[in-house]
Formats: structure tokens, C-alpha cells, sequence
């Protein structure tokens, strides 16, 4: 729902709403060509996005006042910047004669529809002075300006003041009141001032039930709301489609849908037309739970009843289409929306970019972002960052780094997700002298690093075995008043481990106690994977038996990690004796606990085994995967099985899986050693 600002002279609150087809062709253009400056139509500095109203002659006072008169009122123009405003209110003040309170009041609201309630409390503030007096409507914005400020006790002042100067105390002075109290949190006395209204007068209209149902819902109290409405709804108040809409969002943001498709329901037959905010709320709410067809259901439904979808309605189907992976679905939504006279924003451009990305089709988000751009729409610091990432996942990491510069020199700033992006880029290929060129250049632009991009450079020397350069990663951060958690201690106690260095990776574990980092499963099986990479497994099976004691319960990965390290050790009865206890720890074997021990039952000799094994494997709903098969063929061919690895080799093939090299090299053996038959050019084929 749009945020509402209430306009204190009138009973009225303002609901802010918020173009060619896209081309088949593929653009020709590579991406650095086509977000060259010299090829976009418009300039790199930031356009107006609306034309502002020309200003007046502001030496000629009636100029000044029909200015403000035509653009200030409910509907009009209002002021680009609160600058032309306060120019304004100088010359009126200057004028001679004064121009009318009721002249001053529709300047001071289009201040206070600007948000700058300070400004206009400054600006009311200097009027007595000037001989003009106070009337109910000045009264009220003045009182509003408080409320917005949170400032409720001030804004009962200007109340008291409006009982002494003998004003009737209007439905819109009470309803400004009830917003503030409930801005303010005070929920029980904006009740208690709404029941007096009801008792005493004047009557709640329906701008003071919309301001109620607003606050309850942001105050989370939507059941409520939802009680009042149906009270309301009996005692035949007047109620407009905006107070349903507030609910209705409500309950959607609840996440409660049916409720509010229920509630849209009774407000169709009470004879009250549901709008497109209405639909809005409803199919974006839908999209979110991932009920696409009862989303599209309801947007064919508003446009047979003659409403038209505006960009927030198919942003929010674009953007889930999008998420699903249906890109081409979004594209012919885009397509629709144009046609239907609405221009996609940047963030449905983006939306469409990220999904096309997402599914690998570069060359489908460089024709969009081309038509992003020859429709006038600029890309913002997130579309760039997803065609850095698209193209760093791509491995074209000299485009990635490309973006980045042809974005900077368009005058949009990369934020910290950007560089980190293309940092993580690096590190994948394993580059990390240019990684670290990315932290350096980020710095000298003014983007501090966070613990994140600290993160993935300790990650990416782990990951080569570089520990020496990750403690020093880690050293510097420190030195910057960043604090390490437990993804970049995980990541280095696993880089110790790796290679060797338990004493360090312990140092380091006793270190994340001491500064209040919880340990998680993650920290103590990469412990346990060193002390099984070292054969130390009696102090491995020490560190299990107390993870079982403890809130780290071992999941099934810690238990492979020591079956493996077992097997490795050549501890094969200690392994099985483990397996066998995983039922009765309430844990089901993965692929890879069966394929760790057929990997050791063949290396034995054990075909029989752990053929049973696999077979097993498919009893228990665990399907063998490539690694599986090939494992078990190789040792039925060099213990001779080779009906039953012919077997095997046709089975695997069947279900997807290929032949790696050593099985291949087997096979081929095999067949020069004893000759063809009668399975032999369909196995090699498969092969």
C-alpha cells in the first residue's frame, strides 16, 4: 500500500500511485558499446523525471497568488522543491494588502505534502507577527506538522488554542489528532478519542476510519482492524474502497490471503468497486506465496472489469515470473504492458534483467538493457550488478570488470554488492592478486570494505591454500574495527585444516570463544575433517562423542567425514561399525556415506559387499549416483565380475549417468583381453 499524507484542509488523503514494444532483434551492439555515453539518450548527469510547472512573474504579487492558488490546491501541480515554495512565501508576505489566512493555508499544505512539517511550523510561526490572524485551517496544518514530528503533546497545545479562540473543532482537526496519537504509538488513547468522536461529535467520516485502520495495521493490530470494520460496516458508516484497501494490505503483509480475498469479496457486494490498488496488494500478496494462477486469475478479473493494471500490478507478476525462472513469460507481460501505454520502470527493467541473468541468456540481457536504454530509462547501481555478477558467473570476468567502469564513468557510483561482486569473481578463477586489486581500487574510491568482501578474499586464498595471506586478510580487518563472525572463522579454521595446521585452527576456535562467536556444526566438522586428514582419529571420535553431548548435535556430514577418515586409515570394521550406528542416531546414509564405504569394500575385494550395498542404496529411497556406479564397476572388473559390471554399465547408462575414464579404461582392457560378446558393441557404445 502507498504511504498516505493527510491534507488538513480537507477530508481527504492523497493515495500516491505511483513506450514502444521491446525489439526481437538482437542487438549488435556488445554491452561497453551500448552503455557508452555517447550512446545513450540522455545525459550521464541525473534527469528530472517530470517537467517542473514554469514559475511566475514573483515581482508581480497577483502572479504570486494565482500561482500558488492554481498549483498548491488538492490536484494541482505543487512545487518542484521546497526552495520555489519558500520563494513564494517570501514575495506574499511582501505583499500589499496581505493575502488571506485561507491563501497561506494552501501554500503551508503543499509544504507539509513536501514532508518539511519543520519548515512549515517555522513558516506559521512568523505569521501573527505579520497581522494575520489565526483561523481553524492554519490551526490544523500547524497541529498536523506536530503530530508528523511525533510530537503529540504539542500538537494538543494548538487543540487548546482552537477551543479558546471559539473554533468549532472540525472532523478534520480530530481525525489530524487520532493520526498523530497513532504515529505516536499511543493506540489505546487514539481509540478513546475515536469512541468520543462517535459520542460527542463531530461524527468520524471516512478519511478519520481510513486514518484508524491505517494505524492499526502499522501497528500489526490488523485483527482488529478487521473487527472494527465489520462494527462499521453494521452501524451503516461511510466507508470508501481506501479503507478497505488499507486492511486488505494489511492482512496481505500477514500474509493472511484468504482473509483478505474474503474481505475484497464483501466489499465487491456491499456495493463498494474495488480499485487497482485493491488488486494490487491482493496478486502482489498472491505472487509471494506462490500462487501464480490465482494472481493471474485476478489480474484477468480487474481488466474485465474494466480496471486497468498499472506498474505496480505488473511489476509484481514480472518480478515473481522472474524468481520461477519464466522469463519468457515476463518478457510477454513486458510486451503487454507496454502496449497498454505504461512504460516499465528501472525496477521492472531490473527485474526482468536479474531473471534473464539468472538462466544463464547474456545475450537476451544485453537486448533489454538496450531497450531500458533507448527508452529513456537509466540503470540504477543494482542492474549493473546483476550483469557484473551474470558475467563473473560466466567467467568473462574482463566484461564484468568492464561494467564497473563504463558504470562509474555514466556517474553511478558501484555500492559495496557491486565490487564484492566482481571480487568474488576473481577469487572463483582463483586470481586473487586481481581480487585484492578490487579491494585496494574500492578503498581509493571512497567504498570502506565490509566484513563480507573481507570474507570472500579469506575464502578465495583458503581455497588455494594461501593461509598465511588469509590470516593476514584477517589481521587487517581487525585493523579497521571490523569484527570477524563465524563465516570468516569457519572459513579459516578449514583453511588450517587443509593444510595441517590444527594447532592454529584450534587457536583459532578457542579465540571465536573468547570473543562471543558461537561455534556452529560447520566449525567442528572442519575440525574434524583435519584431525581425520592427519590420522588422528581416536581424537576425532573423542571430538564426535562430545559434539553428541552438546547443542551440536552431528548431522550426517560430520559422521562421513569420520567414516571417510576411518576407511582412509584403513580402519574399514570401525567405519562399518559407525555406519551401522547412524539409524539408531536417528540419521539417514547420503549417497556419499554409501559411496565412501563401496569405495573401500571394492579397494578390499569386498564386491559381494558392497554390491549389497548399493542395492541397499535404492531400498532405503538413496538412488546411486554417477560416482556410485563407476565405483562399483571398477571393482567388479578388477575382481573379474564382468557379467555384473556389464549389468551394472547398462544401468547406469540407463538412468543418465556416464562412464568416467578409469571405468572406460577397464572396459577397454577387459574386451582386448578376453575378446567380444554378446554384450559388447551395445556397452561400448553406452561408453
Amino acid at each position: 500500500m502507498k504511504p498516505t499524507t493527510f491534507c488538513p484542509a480537507s477530508s481527504i488523503f492523497l493515495l500516491l500511485h505511483a513506450p514502444a514494444a521491446i525489439s526481437s532483434e538482437s542487438s549488435s551492439h556488445s554491452i561497453l558499446h551500448l552503455l557508452h555515453p555517447s550512446h545513450l539518450p540522455f545525459s550521464s548527469r541525473r534527469r528530472r523525471r517530470f517537467s517542473s510547472t514554469p514559475n511566475p512573474n514573483l515581482d508581480d504579487p497577483n502572479q504570486v497568488l494565482s500561482y500558488v492558488r492554481r498549483n498548491c490546491r488538492a490536484g494541482g501541480g505543487g512545487f518542484t522543491s521546497v526552495g520555489d515554495a519558500l520563494c513564494c512565501f517570501g514575495k506574499m508576505i511582501k505583499a500589499s494588502p496581505l493575502p488571506s489566512s485561507g491563501d497561506f493555508s494552501l501554500l503551508l499544505g503543499a509544504i507539509v505534502r513536501m514532508k518539511h512539517h519543520s519548515t512549515a511550523i517555522r513558516l506559521i510561526e512568523q505569521l501573527p507577527s505579520l497581522g494575520i490572524e489565526d483561523d481553524v485551517a492554519l490551526l490544523t496544518i500547524w497541529m498536523n506538522c506536530f503530530c508528523r514530528l511525533r510530537r503529540v503533546d504539542l500538537g494538543l497545545c494548538i487543540l487548546g488554542r482552537i477551543f479558546k479562540l471559539g473554533f468549532p473543532i472540525t472532523v478534520v482537526t480530530s481525525s489530524t489528532l487520532i493520526d498523530g496519537l497513532f504515529i505516536q504509538g499511543k493506540t489505546d488513547q487514539a481509540l478513546r478519542f475515536l469512541d468520543y468522536m462517535g459520542r460527542n461529535g463531530p461524527q468520524p467520516n471516512e478519511t478519520t476510519y481510513a486514518i484508524v485502520a491505517k494505524g492499526l495495521c502499522r501497528a500489526g493490530n490488523t485483527r482488529l482492524a478487521i473487527e472494527l470494520l465489520r462494527d462499521w460496516e453494521e452501524r451503516s458508516c461511510r466507508i470508501n474502497s481506501f479503507t478497505y484497501n488499507i486492511v486488505i494490505d494489511g492482512l496481505c503483509k500477514k500474509r493472511l490471503i484468504t482473509e483478505a480475498l474474503r474481505l475484497h469479496e464483501s466489499m465487491s457486494k456491499k456495493g463498494i468497486k474495488p480499485d487497482v490498488v485493491t488488486y494490487t496488494s491482493l496478486i502482489h500478496s498472491l505472487c509471494n506465496v506462490g500462487q501464480l494462477e490465482d494472481a493471474l486469475g485476478l489480474s484477468k478479473e480487474m481488466t474485465s472489469a474494466g480496471i486497468q493494471p498499472d506498474i505496480f500490478t505488473y511489476g509484481s507478476l514480472v518480478h515473481y515470473l522472474c524468481n520461477l525462472g519464466q522469463w519468457k513469460d515476463a518478457m510477454v507481460l513486458l510486451e503487454k504492458m507496454m502496449e497498454a501505454g505504461i512504460e516499465p520502470n528501472v525496477v521492472t527493467y531490473t527485474s526482468v534483467i536479474q531473471g534473464v541473468c539468472n538462466s544463464g541468456q547474456l545475450k537476451e540481457a544485453r537486448r533489454l538493457l538496450s531497450h531500458m536504454v533507448r527508452s529513456r530509462v537509466m540503470p540504477d547501481v543494482q542492474t549493473f550488478t546483476i550483469l557484473v555478477d551474470a558475467h563473473c558467473k560466466e567467467g568473462m570476468l574482463a566484461e564484468a570488470k568492464a561494467v564497473v567502469d563504463q558504470m562509474i564513468q555514466l556517474g553511478i557510483v558501484p555500492d559495496i554488492f557491486t565490487y564484492n561482486t566482481l571480487m568474488n569473481g576473481y577469487c572463483l578463477q582463483n586470481r586473487m592478486d586481481e581480487a585484492m586489486e578490487v579491494l585496494n581500487w574500492m578503498v581509493k574510491r571512497g567504498c570502506s570494505p565490509n566484513v563480507v568482501c573481507y570474507n570472500t578474499l579469506i575464502n578465495g586464498y583458503c581455497k588455494g591454500k594461501r593461509v598465511d595471506k588469509s590470516k593476514m586478510l584477517f589481521q587487517e580487518m581487525l585493523q579497521r574495527g571490523l569484527y570477524p563472525d563465524v563465516i570468516t572463522y569457519n572459513t579459516l579454521v578449514n583453511g588450517y585444516c587443509q593444510v595441517g595446521n590444527l594447532q592454529a585452527a584450534g587457536e583459532l576456535i578457542n579465540e571465536m570463544q573468547s570473543r562471543n562467536v558461537s561455534l556452529d556444526r560447520y566449525t567442528l566438522s572442519a575440525f574434524l575433517d583435519g584431525l581425520c586428514k592427519t590420522r588422528q582419529i581416536d581424537k576425532a571420535m573423542i571430538l564426535l562423542r562430545k559434539m553428541e553431548g552438546s547443542k551440536f548435535v552431528p548431522n550426517i556430514v560430520a559422521y562421513n567425514i569420520l567414516i571417510n577418515g576411518m576407511c582412509n586409515a584403513g580402519k574399514l570394521d570401525n567405519a562399518k561399525g559407525l555406519f551401522n550406528c547412524l539409524h539408531a542416531r536417528g540419521l539417514q546414509p547420503n549417497v556419499w556415506t554409501y559411496n565412501i564405504l563401496m569405495r573401500e569394500l571394492c579397494k578390499g575385494g569386498c564386491t559381494e559387499e558392497a554390491y549389497l550395498l548399493l542395492k541397499e542404496m535404492e531400498g532405503n529411497g538413496c538412488f546411486p549416483d554417477g560416482v556410485a556406479y563407476n565405483t562399483m564397476i571398477q571393482g567388479l572388473l578388477r575382481n573379474n565380475e564382468n557379467t555384473r559390471a556389464a549389468q551394472l554399465v547398462d544401468e547406469m547408462v540407463e538412468r543418465g549417468f556416464s562412464a568416467d575414464v578409469a571405468t572406460t579404461e577397464l572396459w577397454i582392457k577387459y574386451l582386448m583381453t578376453n575378446g567380444t560378446s554378446s554384450f559388447t558393441r551395445r556397452t561400448v557404445h553406452c561408453l
